[in-house]
């Protein structure tokens, strides 16, 4: 087995500081909040679609489904066949309304449709998920820099956190989507050379890789099982699929922000067509590798043992960390430095783009909403997004250090997002196509969701969480408008009597 050496610490270290510097030099652009949040909206088409796939990817799937698809099996690869359908919906139902507003985040629309409590809840939940969500996105890289360098993690989770925090603050939005469209180009090369390389072990021969897999259970890629407790099943997936990409293309911040950045409609709809079939074979392709890295691990069991002894007493753990174990141990020198800085570019990418989005929404949806003056100029704001962006920054890394307990990288996530995402999903589908939706049923709707997904989560599999969530708080908060309407509709007419 080959080792990680000084030539590939060396590319790492270059490509990272060359990021942070690039990233940077977009503070001198930043003379407005509009700047700094979105980009004075001038951007095109095709930085936008690779930004958002890079924003949206992150370490937790460059090394979550790898790790998935050698730990289990290919089930979980079916959520990328409902993507492109669920994006869609999401823009073109509603992002296009949310664009046409000029807004800054998403959820100033709902004050303007409803009640400031409804913006304000849904940005807080927003901020649950995202925050819990950017911890893992710094815990997972952490986890890949630790097997690479021999360094504590706590070091690289440190390092990871503050230097992107850093260069985030500086550059804004317009200086986190140029860094995008480079991790972008550095992920996919990472994922080619990666399966170019396990081939070449089998000479080529995709048949030897998948019998390998096949023999062991890796190569199932669906369970029909009916009950709700099952794991990865189909309609689990499906269910999960749908919510949470209708949350993140159409509702999350983050996503949308990067739409809001563009120049007009048509780049925007543009973007987002690219993005949303572009993404397919990227994610497909990194299930695969999981795929062939359990073929090439039974081939050579020194190196199974080797990747084991990472942490003997948790095997899930250890098997998190199996890409970046490949990459250190089975490619050439230089390269392995290479495709280690894309794992470290996607963290990059995912994190700044959440520090950028959730200080937007502190900013906004909260500061600016509650606290502005007259005498407060522009710059004031600017500088405020500066600040919180440091500060978000701060409180994810030290969220970092404790999400590992909650298993699987894809796992970790998933929980997370799925808890919370389909009373705020709710939220915005009751606002964009019913009428009769208001404040009050809306508003408890979404609580009752809440609540149910809580009592339900013991005993019903996580990938169901959303669709629950979803459907409690749509329904309950339709019903619910129309009863508070109904009441009011009674006490008016007894008033005028």
């Amino acid at each position: 087995m080959s080792s990680w050496s000084f030539i590939d610490f060396g590319v790492m270290v270059v490509y990272i500081v060359g990021i942070v510097i690039f990233g940077s030099l977009f503070m001198r652009r930043q003379k407005t909040a509009s700047d700094f949040f979105l980009a004075n909206r001038r951007i095109r088409w095709l930085p936008i679609a690779l930004s958002v796939i890079a924003a949206d990817l992150s370490a937790v799937s460059y090394m979550g489904a790898p790790a998935m698809a050698f730990q289990h099996d290919l089930r979980y690869a079916l959520t990328i066949l409902v993507f492109p359908f669920a994006v869609l919906t999401a823009v073109f139902v509603v992002v296009r309304v949310f664009y046409r507003l000029q807004v800054f985040t998403v959820y100033e629309y709902l004050e303007q449709r409803f009640h400031v409590s409804i913006r304000l809840l849904a940005a807080f939940l927003f901020l649950l998920t995202r925050g819990g969500w950017l911890a893992s996105v710094i815990y997972v890289p952490a986890l890949a820099l630790s097997v690479v360098t021999g360094a504590p993690l706590a070091v690289c989770i440190l390092a990871i956190g503050l230097l992107t925090a850093f260069y985030t603050a500086l550059g804004g939005i317009e200086g986190v989507i140029w860094c995008d469209v480079i991790h972008f180009c550095v992920l996919t090369f990472g994922i080619v050379i990666t399966l170019i390389f396990i081939l070449a072990d089998f000479g080529g021969s995709v048949p030897t890789i998948w019998a390998i897999a096949s023999e062991h259970g890796r190569t199932r890629m669906a369970n029909f099982d009916w009950r709700l407790s099952a794991e990865f099943t189909v309609w689990g997936i499906i269910a999960m699929s749908l919510v949470n990409n209708l949350s993140s293309y159409g509702t999350d911040q983050l996503v949308v922000q990067r739409y809001f950045t563009a120049k007009s409609m048509k780049d925007l709809l543009k973007g987002a067509v690219t993005q949303s079939f572009l993404v397919v074979p990227v994610i497909l392709s990194l299930y695969l590798v999981g795929t062939g890295l359990f073929a090439y691990y039974q081939q050579h069991p020194e190196m199974m043992q080797s990747l084991i002894g990472l942490d003997p007493d948790n095997q899930v753990q250890a098997i998190n960390r199996v890409f970046p174990h490949f990459i250190t141990h089975g490619l050439p020198v230089g390269i392995s430095g290479l495709v280690i800085a894309g794992i470290i570019a996607a963290t990059m990418s995912s994190l700044s783009a959440g520090l950028n989005s959730m200080s937007t929404v502190v900013v906004m949806d909260f500061y600016k909403r509650f606290f502005h003056h007259v005498d407060k100029e522009d710059g004031h704001y600017l500088r405020a997004g500066r600040i919180c962006t440091i500060l978000l920054g701060l409180a994810a890394t030290g969220g970092a250090f404790y999400v590992g307990r909650l298993g699987t990288i894809l796992e970790i996530t998933g929980k997370i997002s799925s808890f919370l995402v389909g009373p705020v999903v709710a939220m915005f589908l009751l606002g964009i196509l019913t009428k009769r939706a208001n404040t009050p049923g809306v508003f408890v709707g979404a609580l009752c969701g809440l609540g149910v997904v809580a009592a339900m989560s013991t005993s019903v599999f996580w990938l169901f969480w959303g669709m629950f969530g979803l459907t409690v708080s749509a329904l309950l908060g339709y019903v619910l408008s129309i009863v508070w309407s109904l009441v009011g509709a009674s006490n008016k007419q007894v008033q005028e009597q």
